[in-house]
């Protein structure tokens, strides 16, 4: 018998829909309880670092218009390829009372949420055009998306794992961002933790329009363009 998991807040834009969706995985320090299951923390844990549920929670207009999705887990641990099933199941019950659009999926993850968005969409019974990784912790390396995914990572170089950045970034075919070379998977490394607490509040907004707002827009999913 399988325990599954369902802990979620989820954040409805104003407005009739169909709303694109983005689902956010938190890192270590924002599950439900620590590695033993003791010192339980309340779900409000995944809103921390300025995380998209943060976005959300305080109405800015970066993320106005998704969908927004936050899982916690039970305590800390990786995000698994088993995960898929209950995370699927609570966007699946958003986007059908909520108008979610399921054409317009985007992932993401903070830390270990960053190397879980991999595992998840690997294993997912929804497609998800975009994941969009924030310091994944890669101690190990996670499943490599179909070549049809749009990937952004940002990375910090004191990430736990970071040693392995330039063999995923190889195995994605990542490129460096830059404002005047549009890519479909692209990389901006910085020398801190990007998720960290002490991140500069406009780097993370930049983060979240950059993918969000260009990504997931109606013209650049129906048509699969290259923008960045």
């Amino acid at each position: 018998m399988k325990k599954i998991e369902s802990r979620a807040l989820t954040f409805v834009p104003d407005g009739p829909g169909p709303h694109p969706v983005l689902c956010f995985l938190h890192g270590a320090g924002e599950a439900a309880a620590d590695r033993d299951g003791q010192r339980p923390q309340p779900l409000t844990r995944v809103l921390t670092h300025c995380s998209p549920g943060w976005h959300a929670e305080n109405r800015t207009p970066f993320v106005a218009r998704f969908l927004v999705i936050c899982p916690q887990l039970g305590q800390v641990r990786r995000w698994e390829p088993e995960d898929a099933q209950w995370v699927d199941a609570l966007v699946a019950h958003a986007i059908d009372q909520h108008s979610g659009d399921a054409s317009r999926l985007a992932l993401t993850g903070f830390s270990l949420g960053g190397e879980g968005a991999f595992q998840l969409a690997s294993a997912s019974r929804h497609r998800w055009p975009v994941i969009w990784a924030v310091d994944p912790a890669l101690q190990r390396i996670p499943p490599i998306p179909t070549d049809d995914v749009r990937v952004w990572v940002h990375h910090g170089s004191d990430q736990p794992g970071s040693i392995n950045m330039n063999t995923f970034a190889e195995l994605l075919g990542l490129q460096t961002l830059r404002d005047d070379r549009p890519a479909r998977r692209v990389s901006r490394p910085s020398r801190r933790i990007m998720s960290a607490p002490a991140l500069p509040l406009t780097r993370r907004r930049r983060c979240t329009t950059g993918l969000l707002l260009r990504s997931l827009s109606p013209r650049c999913v129906s048509a699969g363009g290259d923008r960045a």
